[in-house]
């Protein structure tokens, strides 16, 4: 009597399993939690940021953020340029990586490659232009 051959789809269906349980990567944006890791307004007070991370708390490496932006009323502000700087001000220096932005409607706009090489406080400088000019600056601790 042959032995039975052992079936290949368990190992890939277990596969499967493992990664669906080990969440998304840092720059998926299904990863974001339903919570602002902070919020903040613009330097000229008519910007509202709500802040989130992938992960959340921002961890070393390459994270994933999205701002939700709107105004004083909370009505979304979409049609605008975001340029973003991490930036460590205890050691007086960024990143040599620049993040990319993309808007993705209703007011949220997606930064991917936000290199947090290091432990510590980071800002990520940012400078708004299009539909309003401002700027804002969230500081984010990295464990």
């Amino acid at each position: 009597m042959k032995a039975p051959r052992p079936c290949r789809a368990v190992p890939l269906l277990a596969a499967c399993c493992v990664a669906g349980a080990c969440g998304s990567g840092p720059n998926v944006a299904q990863g974001f939690s339903d919570v602002p890791l902070l919020t903040l307004l613009s330097a000229s007070g008519t910007l509202r940021l709500e802040v989130f991370s992938d992960p959340q708390p921002p961890v070393r490496g390459n994270v994933a953020v999205r701002y939700r932006i709107s105004d004083l009323s909370s009505q979304p502000v979409n049609g605008l340029t975001l340029r973003v700087v991490p930036w460590m001000p205890a050691m007086g220096h960024g990143t040599s990586v620049v993040p990319s932005v993309s808007a993705t409607g209703a007011g949220l706009y997606d930064l991917s490659n936000v290199y947090l090489f290091m432990p510590g406080d980071w800002q990520l400088r940012t400078a708004i232009s299009g539909a309003a000019t401002d700027s804002a600056t969230p500081e984010l601790m990295v464990q």
